[in-house]
């Protein structure tokens, strides 16, 4: 795969240490379970809209919120896309990174160094 990306113009790859290959067509068979789990959970509209790893785009409505969390099971990540647009909005004021470490924390803050991102430890 390196030599592959290499082809494509990446400067740089990066194996990953994960127990799946998420964001890909192999996660494919995952998809109508997840489909069906979540016809049946009650999701309210978002006080905060939802910015999907699909489309980088804020989502409020149930039903939206739904099936882009069905799409990312095989969609690659739009990561770079989601916090250009965050943190270009008007609105955007904090972030937060929930979990064990602090990686996100790192990468956020290559958009803008004053940005304000607080780690909670999970």
């Amino acid at each position: 795969m390196r030599a592959l990306a290499s082809e494509y113009g990446a400067r740089m790859t990066m194996p990953l240490s994960v127990a799946g290959a998420f964001h890909t067509h192999y996660m494919a068979p995952a998809v109508a379970p997840l489909v069906a789990a979540l016809q049946q959970v009650v999701i309210s509209s978002p006080r905060i809209p939802v910015v999907s790893n699909v489309d980088a785009r804020p989502h409020s409505d149930p039903d939206d919120i739904r099936t882009t969390l069905a799409m990312q099971v095989t969609s690659p990540v739009r990561w770079e896309s989601i916090i250009t647009a965050m943190v270009t909005a008007d609105a955007f004021e904090e972030c937060y990174e929930l979990g064990p470490g602090t990686v996100c924390r790192g990468i956020v803050k290559r958009f803008g160094k004053k940005l304000k991102v607080n780690s909670i430890r999970a």
